[in-house]
Parts: structure tokens; sequence; C-alpha cells
């Protein structure tokens, strides 16, 4: 029997998962192949929404996604391990738990922060490229604040409540956006007033955010000023130290929180594994991800990639996915002795936002700002999940983004947020089914599956009442009574089924949305109860999840859509 290919994918970023599951999708039919995606991690961190944690406006757990239900209904092996070493040669992989042997290799590991040697900034500034990051900036901010409340030495006190972030790019900027929102709290909290409070950006470049159009950057630069946020460009860093910094003009600035974005090189365990580097670290690959080793493929953030143009792939999400998958189309096609494909980018554009309220946004040519800029970006971030792991990331994201944020929150998604267990639901579902069931099994002891007279027999059961609207008179005489039998078979079915539904607790939601609209139709004639409307409009917060055959079903096929999403395969059996 011919030995198993196998293939890891070494890091389980926006690119590793990408490449782990594509890989999976485009060799299901061959058996031949082992695919291992190594993590130091059992979640994937969400990078690009680390400044949301560190800003205090969701929950830690909000950037965290699991890999293994990203993985579920695959061939992949999650591997949870450091690697230290990797031998080339012997296509090995060295980690703290184990060693792993490869034929293939996917290089994804993503980026680490670049401190240009810049004397002392490693030591004493936050970075911001890691959960463990986000919480550090997160406790510091607040360790200021009460330090800052207890402390009668103005100097002090204004160095305690100096923030400052270094760098003007999209990380720098989604940064000091949460933290112009954050520090209205934290001032009430602590009693301290705003203007005490000082906000700073730091950036060598003549303008922040240089990849978006001077339009945007002059929003975005005016909204902060707006805002309170003092904004330093052509202003490079020269030193740091533990309380300040100082900058190429010889001003220095009294600090205890200097937030440290201004650039990323390679992982240096990529860097350091002996394959041809180019600036930052970053591995040389060719069109087709390739690396300098035969069988090595390096991606996202860790490769070097020159397009057509002469321009470098920029460091970004889509990016980092399109390489993903041309990587492993590549993989798959050596393995198949078929031609492999150049990477051809196509990316759509750029979105920052400042704060939860407040976005810019350019968008395959288009110039977007406000609420329009921040739905797209929230659009953008759903596709992504949904691409990884289906309908349950979104409503994780959702429950984070919106219920679960913990500052701007609205009034109604306050009351909506309020948790309490469905297992009370129950009582109210079942007793709404057996109405529903009734109703349906007194039709068909009337005639209503027999004879075609029941629409139009008496008051009633007519489906026309005296303050039915005319729309509704006339679609009922020229569609709904010539074909009555049928129309009385459908209402008669449909109520039994809603009813054995809702007593079973299965497929709830649609049930509900089933009984919703025989109501709404009822109530047009005139012969509708508000009380099934209502309760009905209760059932579709899940019901069925307590008590109910939906706990069982719901699961099963979210596993069986999951396998036929991932890997074009229907297995009922699961």
């Amino acid at each position: 029997m011919e030995d198993k290919k196998k293939i890891v994918v070494l890091g389980g970023g926006f690119g590793g998962l990408t490449a782990a599951q594509a890989l999976d999708r485009l060799l299901r039919r061959n058996k031949n192949v082992e695919i291992t995606l190594i993590n130091k991690s059992p979640n994937q961190i969400y990078l690009t929404e680390l400044h949301e944690v560190a800003g205090n406006r969701i929950p830690p757990e909000g950037v965290e996604y699991s890999l293994e239900t990203a993985l579920e209904e695959t061939r992949i092996k999650l591997v949870v391990d450091e690697i230290q070493k990797a031998d080339l040669k012997e296509r090995k992989l060295y980690g703290i738990d184990g060693v792993y042997s490869f034929d293939y290799l996917v290089l994804a590991c993503g980026s680490e922060p670049a401190f240009f040697g810049i004397p002392g900034m490693k030591e004493n500034a936050f970075t911001l490229w890691s959960h463990e990051d986000a919480l550090r900036i997160r406790e510091q901010i607040i360790k200021m604040f009460k330090a800052a409340s207890n402390e009668p030495d103005e100097s002090k006190r204004r160095e305690y409540l100096t923030f400052v972030v270094g760098g003007g790019g999209f990380t720098g900027i989604e940064m000091v956006g949460e933290l112009v929102e954050w520090i209205e709290d934290l001032c009430l909290d602590y009693n301290i007033k705003r203007h005490e409070v000082s906000l700073m950006v730091i950036e060598a470049l003549p303008k922040i955010l240089p990849n978006l159009s001077d339009s945007l950057i002059e929003k975005a630069t005016n909204y902060l000023k707006r805002k309170g946020v003092r904004i330093l460009t052509n202003s490079s860093i020269t030193s740091v130290s533990a309380d300040s910094f100082t900058l190429k003009s010889g001003e220095v600035i009294k600090t205890r929180t200097l937030i440290w974005t201004g650039g990323v090189q390679a992982n240096s365990f990529v860097a350091s594994i002996g394959l041809k580097t180019s600036g930052r670290g970053r591995v040389v690959v060719n069109e087709y991800m390739e690396t300098s080793e035969p069988g090595i493929y390096a991606i996202g953030d860790n490769c070097c990639f020159i397009g057509k143009d002469g321009k470098p792939m920029p460091a970004l999400v889509e990016s980092a996915m399109q390489s993903a998958h041309c990587a492993a189309y590549n993989i798959a096609a050596e393995i198949n002795n078929k031609p492999k494909k150049e990477l051809k980018l196509q990316l759509h554009g750029n979105m920052v936002s400042i704060g939860s309220e407040y976005c810019v946004a350019e968008v395959m040519g288009f110039k977007l700002t406000g609420f329009l800029a921040s739905a797209i970006k929230h659009l953008a971030d759903m596709h992504y999940l949904f691409g990884i792991s289906g309908i349950g990331f979104i409503m994780d994201y959702i429950d984070h983004q919106f219920f679960r944020k913990t500052r701007n929150k609205p009034a109604v998604i306050k009351h909506i947020g309020v948790s309490t267990s469905t297992a009370w639901l129950a009582f109210l579902r079942i007793y709404l089914g057996y109405k529903w069931l009734m109703s349906g099994l007194e039709k068909v002891n009337t005639g209503w599956l027999s004879a075609g007279d029941k629409l139009v027999a008496g008051a009633s059961t007519a489906p026309i009442g005296p303050n039915t609207p005319e729309w509704y008179v006339n679609f009922m005489e020229k569609v709904v009574f010539p074909h009555a039998l049928l129309f009385q078979t459908m209402i008669t079915i449909g109520e039994l089924a809603i009813g054995i539904c809702l007593i079973l607790g299965l497929f709830t939601v649609l049930a509900a949305l089933g009984s919703i609209f025989m109501n709404i139709n009822f109530m047009i004639s005139g012969s509708g109860d508000m009380w099934f409307l209502v309760v009905s409009i209760v059932m579709l917060a899940g019901a069925g999840r307590s008590f109910g055959l939906d706990y069982y079903v719901i699961p099963y096929i979210s596993r069986v859509v999951k396998r036929f999403l991932r890997r074009g395969e229907i297995k009922l059996i699961a």
C-alpha cells in the first residue's frame, strides 16, 4: 500500500485554518493523505479585533474561536503544541510535546511586533499582537485610573492619565478609537475629569492610515481630533523608558502607558529555519506560494510575494486567505499530478473601526464612513467566520459584538440580552401546540379534507369578515374559493403539523413562524386570536431546546450541513 502523504499546516490563524480546510476539501477523495494543523492554542485568536478586548468593548472570550469546532466533520487532526525546531532535510518539526514528520509544510505562523532597534521599546512598551497583550493593556489602563484617583501630585497624575499609541496604522487607530470611548466610562467610575486624560497617536510618516485615500484619512483625523486625540505625524520615537519616551524632535513625553503598534515582522521561528528570506524575516515565495525548499509553502504574513505589478502582498486578512487557498490548491495539484495555479490577488478594500460608533472604509472603490462602513465591517467579519465554521461562529460574533459588549449598549439590546432558562417556555410551547392540534383535528372531524365548501360555509368559518380589507377579499374570491378543497387541506395539515412540532419541540422556530403566518392571515379575515400571535413570537426564543427534540435534532442537522459544505459529502448517520 502506498505511504500516506503527510501535510502539516503550522499555525491556526486566518491563513493556516483556511489552508487546512481547503486542503481537506480539495483532497477529500484521496485516502492516502493525512492533514495536521499544529497551533500553540486550541483556539484561533481573531487578531483584527484584539483592540476591542484591550479597550474593554467586548469580553476577553469575544476573540476566541474554537479550532476543534472549526475542524468538525473534516479529516484534519488538530495538535496543540509549540514548535521549537525544524529540520527541513529530514522533514521533521520538533515541538515541546512531540515530533511531527511531513511531506508538505505550510508555514502560517503569522507575525510579531517589530521594534526597529529603538532603545527601551521592547522592554517598556505594551504591544497588541496576542490575546495576552490585549488583556495586559486593559489591566494597565484600569490600573492607571485607579492610581490617578488616589494620587494628589498633579504631575504624577498627568503621567498616569497620558495614554499614547505608537503607530498610526490600522491597529493603532483602532486602538486609540477604543480608548476614546472607554475613558468616558472610566472617568465616571474613578471621579476623574475628562480634560485630565490625554490621548496621543505618534506616527513617523506624514499621515496616519497611509493605505487609505486622503479624503478618508482627513475624516478619520478630524474625528479623532474632535474627540480630543492629539496626533503627531512625522514624529518618530527614539527611546523609551519606564515612565517616558523621547521623540526625534527632542520632546520628552511622560507616560506609563505606551502601546506600540508601529510595525510587524515575520514570526522569528519562521525566519530562522533556513529558508530564503527578504525584508523583516518574510520567506521568499514564488507565484505558487512555494519557498526555496520544494514542498514547503509560506502564506500570509510569513511570505514575501511580489506581484507582477511589482508591489508586495500586503499584510491583510484577505491576502492571507487568498494565499492560503493558492498554497492548498498547488499542494493538491502536485499530489494529483495536475498543473499548478499562480496567485492572483483580488483585494476588495480596507476597513478601520474607530471605536464602536465610527468607521472609515474603502471597499471596491467606494469610500464609506459612519454607520454604513461599520455595517460593512461587521458583514466582512461574519463572512469570514461563516467560511470557517458556519452559522455557529456568526451567532457567537453577534452575541459578543452586540449583546455582551460592555459599553455604549442601547437600552433595547440590554433588555433583549437578558438571559433566562428556556425550560419555562416548554409549558407554554406544549400548550400552544395542543391548541393548534385540537384546531386541526376539529377541522378533520368536520370534513375539511373531504368537502370543498367549508371556507365559504358560514360566518364562523368563512375567511371574510365585515372589516376584511378589499385586497384580501379579491384574493380570496379569485384564488382561494375556486380551489377551496386544496386550501382547506393546506390549512388543516398546517395546523396539525404546527401542533405536533410544537408539542414535540421539533423545528420549533419554523413551527412558530408558521403559527405567526397563520394567525396574521386569520386576523386579516377577522377571525384570528391575538393570544396565538403573541405566544408564537415568544417561541422564537429557542423554546424547543428545553424538553424538546430540537435539543438533539438541530446539532445533528448542523453536523450534516457542515460536512456537506466542507467536504461536499452527505452523511446522514453522523
